[in-house]
């Protein structure tokens, strides 16, 4: 009898451990295919908001995204918290915007980004130390923008620059 009830209390023990587990390990995949933007669409690490006409920044970004396409809306301004703790995100696509300012420090959080396109936007001018956190960034283009000053200290920290 001693070996029936070990056997038996052990295997109970187990037992919600292991739903528990498999409730934890739902919630967060729920949680991940929950909170992808209104309107746009998610697949993977990508989030995809673009041609929505949207005129300001979506909400609900999942943590994990590498990958923002807000290409063709009407989004007038980034703000420095627009994309707060989206540190694995490595390409932003933001052209054919009317984005005529962005803060200092709006892509802070971003230690990984390698690709940001912001052409075709309303730019006159480029904070400084825009890029200043930025090291992975290798391609960004601003053209078709009218931009008329660009501080000396703009591009600091931005030291992997290929194509510009």
């Amino acid at each position: 009898m001693p070996g029936k009830g070990a056997c038996s209390g052990a295997g109970v023990g187990r037992l919600p451990g292991y739903w528990v587990y498999v409730l934890v390990l739902c919630a967060l995949v729920t949680g991940y295919a929950s909170t992808c933007p209104a309107l746009c669409t998610c697949s993977g690490t990508t989030v995809d908001c673009h041609g929505l006409g949207i005129k300001t920044m979506p909400r609900n970004i999942p943590r994990n995204t590498e990958r923002m396409e807000l290409n063709g809306n009407n989004l007038t301004r980034i703000t420095k918290t627009d994309f707060s703790g989206l540190k694995y995100l490595r390409v932003l696509q933001l052209m054919e915007n009317q984005i005529g300012a962005i803060e200092r420090g709006a892509f802070d959080d971003m230690k990984e980004l390698e690709r940001l396109r912001l052409n075709r936007n309303q730019l006159q001018h480029l904070p400084e130390l825009l890029f200043q956190k930025n090291p992975a960034l290798s391609r960004l283009d601003l053209s078709e923008n009218n931009i008329q000053s660009i501080p000396r200290k703009a591009f600091r920290g931005a030291t992997d620059i290929k194509n510009l």
